[in-house]
C-alpha cells in the first residue's frame, strides 16, 4: 500500500517538476553584466541570437498546428455533412470548430509571448553591443612599443 502512495506521489512530482524547473524570464540587464569581459559579451550576444531563433521556431510550430487543426476541422465537418452524420449529431460540427479555435488561440498566445521574448532579446543585444564597444572590444590592437636602440659598447 505504501509503495502505491510513493509511486503516485513520485508520478505527480514528475509531472509538476517542469513547472518548478522553468527558466527565469529573460531580462534586458542583470546585476553581473558590468563584470563581463569581451568574450562573455560575445557569448551573450550569441545566446540572444539562439533565443530569438527558438522563439521564431515556436511561432512557426504553433502556426502550423493552428493551420493543421483548421484544415482538420474543415475536412471533418465536410465529411460529417456528406455522410449525413452531422444531421443526426449536430454538436459534432461545433466540437470540431471549437478545437480549431482553441488551436488558433494557442497560436496567438504563443505568438504574443514570442514577440515579447524577441523584443527583450533584441534590446539585450543592443545593450551588449554598447558594452562591447564601451570596453573597447572592437578596437584595433595597439602595436607593441618599439625596443630602444642598443647602447654603444664603449659608452
Amino acid at each position: 500500500m505504501n509503495l502505491k502512495i510513493i509511486l503516485s506521489l513520485s508520478a505527480a512530482l514528475a509531472v509538476a517538476a517542469p513547472a518548478f524547473a522553468a527558466e527565469a524570464p529573460l531580462q534586458i540587464s542583470y546585476p553581473t553584466d558590468g563584470q563581463m569581459d569581451c568574450a562573455a559579451i560575445g557569448a551573450e550576444v550569441a545566446r540572444m541570437d539562439a533565443i530569438i531563433a527558438q522563439a521564431n521556431q515556436q511561432v512557426a510550430s504553433a502556426d502550423g498546428s493552428a493551420k493543421g487543426a483548421g484544415l482538420a476541422s474543415t475536412v471533418a465537418v465536410e465529411g460529417l455533412m456528406r455522410t449525413g452524420v452531422l444531421g443526426r449529431m449536430p454538436g459534432l460540427g461545433q466540437f470540431a470548430n471549437g478545437a480549431a479555435n482553441m488551436a488558433r488561440q494557442r497560436a496567438e498566445s504563443v505568438r504574443a509571448g514570442a514577440a515579447q521574448t524577441i523584443q527583450t532579446a533584441d534590446t539585450r543585444k543592443a545593450v551588449m553591443g554598447g558594452m562591447y564597444a564601451g570596453k573597447g572590444c572592437n578596437a584595433a590592437p595597439q602595436p607593441a612599443p618599439e625596443a630602444p636602440p642598443p647602447a654603444p659598447a664603449g659608452a
